[in-house]
């Protein structure tokens, strides 16, 4: 067979565009064996529900590559739904998240589902059928690294665990075909855009929470970002210091030599 990828070979046809959304759960690993279980088989019933609750059953049920990541689960669908995912879906599952955490905290007071959700569109190649190969390509792989971006995660961070169930990275190619293209009824003033670096991705990303609660309303997504990005950048222009001094406090008797070293270069004699 030819090497269609190979350089001078014949051009590979573009894959078809998909939309990709993966979500997980924030501090999966804090939960107990038992628990973690419960919330793996569960994750794929809220996600589901967000869908019909959104009135897009259809979207769930027709769902592309579905792929359970251990502690959140993703899946593929045709771009025309993205104006109603972006505009209903988020909202919903929300809702159902927050209906969730009642009989979550019933069976254990310490157990929670609070959710990051990540919304990409690129083309992406479908897994040849009856096999177990994943699917795999930039934008699928993007999607899953948005998840990872600090914004995201800094927003559950700053929010009430009983108020805000679930932040949202959107991409800035869904920001621009669906947003601010004017496709959905989701106004583009209720995203808050940042950028971002991670491994091989870098670029602006817009971040959007259906229910902001504590740090979030008192000093708005954008503020408390802004003063992110400003500390970061003030750690990275800052020289580091080629040393340390550190005072210790020696306590008890001591009739010896006590000798503290940073950096040693050369013998070190004590006569």
């Amino acid at each position: 067979m030819p090497d269609h990828g190979a350089e001078g070979g014949e051009p590979v046809e573009l894959p078809p565009y998909r939309a990709v959304l993966v979500v997980d759960t924030k501090e999966f690993g804090s939960n107990s064996d038992p628990d973690q279980a419960h919330l793996v088989e569960i994750v794929p019933e809220v996600v589901a529900l967000g869908f019909e609750r959104a009135g897009l059953g259809h979207v769930w049920q027709e769902a592309l590559f579905p792929h359970n990541t251990g502690d959140g689960f993703g899946i593929g669908f045709d771009t025309r739904h993205l104006p109603a995912v972006v505009s209903k879906f988020f909202d919903a599952l929300q809702d159902v998240l927050a209906a969730r955490d009642v009989r979550l905290r019933a069976r254990d007071r310490r157990l929670r589902l609070r959710m990051r959700a990540s919304l990409n569109v690129g083309p992406v190649r479908d897994a040849p059928p009856g096999g177990t190969a994943a699917v795999v390509g930039s934008a699928v792989i993007t999607t899953h690294r948005l998840l990872d971006s600090q914004p995201v995660r800094d927003v559950l961070t700053r929010s009430d665990p009983d108020q805000t169930f679930l932040s949202v990275v959107l991409s800035q190619r869904v920001f621009d075909d669906v947003l601010a293209a004017g496709f959905a009824t989701l106004p583009a003033s209720r995203v808050v855009p940042r950028f971002v670096r991670l491994k091989e991705y870098s670029g602006t990303v817009y971040l959007y929470v259906p229910k902001p609660s504590g740090d979030l309303l008192s000093h708005g997504i954008a503020e408390y970002q802004q003063d992110l990005d400003a500390a970061q950048a003030v750690r990275e222009t800052t020289p580091q210091p080629a040393g340390t001094i550190t005072s210790n406090v020696l306590s008890g008797g001591n009739t010896g030599t006590t000798i503290q070293v940073g950096h040693l270069h050369g013998g070190l004699h004590n006569k």
